[in-house]
């Protein structure tokens, strides 16, 4: 059975895979800009994921580094005519790993119960700052810029006008991005995330540093959703106050608890139900987000585990009604 899940699991990569990178060829403009928007989304997702599921830590205003990492790109862009792409982006990580540095200190101190009140805090504070200074940030009226073009040393000069371009870009950048991060999990970092989480006072007592770390991941956290703020903000061309506000940071919260925190990439799917619906249900109804909302309530309450735990559930009906079926004809 180990070697048939397996081969279920690499058979199901392959095929997301596949989906992934053939996706332009099938869909609408309008299709591959939903497909962009879910791929950067999801980095966002799986960033709060990572605190819940390896921490057990839950974060009401993660939208802070999302939103700082899209208004340090914006304004670079603004300020700096030409500034290379990947240095963009590479700001955005600075700043939200800068960011989440100074609030992680003071809020791994609280207890985990305080915690995401104390985060919504300091992302609240932060929304007042780009609301009020204007001059800076637009304010309520935003900031429009323009797509940077990006020079690769063999390709040559690529348009991100284009959406195709876009799209591969954003999937790219997102799979080094979240298999980097995978990579460290499998680390004795990623062994001391979830000893903290798993018995805080067994790990303190076998040596861990407890704070720091909750810190780390903390940090860790922060700059995968700088990263997706900055890759927001350049497919968007347009950057406001609505990056960081309460509306971003619940959204994203509600995706990761659709799809399933039990997993890595559960986010992913939780993503994709929401944006999937979302469009769906506004060109239907004016009501949607009522709808969407029963929906929330109805995968939460009778789907432990999200989505994922609904598809393990199922896989597990269908692989014992085989397994009966197989039994009886052998009998």
């Amino acid at each position: 059975m180990n070697k048939i899940a397996k081969l279920n699991s690499i058979l199901m990569w392959c095929t997301m895979i596949l989906v992934l990178i053939f996706a332009p060829i099938v869909l609408p403009v309008f299709g591959i800009e939903m497909a962009t928007e879910i791929v950067i989304f999801s980095l966002f997702a799986i960033s709060i994921n990572l605190l819940i599921k390896y921490i057990g830590l839950v974060s009401f205003g993660h939208a802070a580094f999302f939103g700082v990492g899209a208004y340090i790109v914006a304004i670079v862009l603004k300020s700096v005519a030409g500034f290379p792409l990947f240095g963009l982006l590479l700001l955005s990580i600075g700043s939200a790993v800068l960011l989440a540095a100074i609030i992680g200190f003071f809020s791994v101190r609280s207890s985990p119960s305080y915690f995401p009140l104390l985060v919504l805090a300091f992302q609240m504070l932060l929304l007042t700052i780009a609301m009020k200074w204007r001059s800076l940030t637009g304010g309520d009226d935003g900031m429009p810029i323009i797509r940077p073009d990006f020079y690769l040393p063999i390709i040559g000069e690529i348009n991100l006008i284009d959406s195709v371009n876009m799209y591969y870009l954003s999937l790219v950048i997102v799979i080094m991005a979240l298999f980097l991060v995978y990579l460290a999990l499998k680390t004795p970092l990623g062994n001391a995330f979830l000893c903290t989480k798993i018995n805080p006072s067994r790990a303190s007592h076998l040596g861990y540093n407890i704070l720091l770390i909750r810190w780390i991941a903390f940090v860790l956290s922060g700059a995968m959703a700088g990263l997706a703020g900055g890759l927001y903000v350049i497919f968007q061309e347009f950057v406001a106050t609505t990056t960081m506000d309460l509306h971003m940071s619940f959204t994203a919260f509600m995706m990761v608890l659709i799809g399933g925190t039990a997993y890595y990439l559960g986010p992913v799917l939780g993503v994709t139900f929401y944006i999937l619906m979302t469009y769906f249900l506004s060109d239907i109804t004016p009501h949607w987000q009522l709808y969407l909302g029963v929906m929330f309530i109805i995968i939460v309450k009778y789907s432990e585990g999200g989505l994922v735990g609904l598809i393990e559930k199922l896989r597990d009906i269908f692989s014992h009604t085989t397994k009966e079926v197989f039994n009886d004809v052998n009998t």
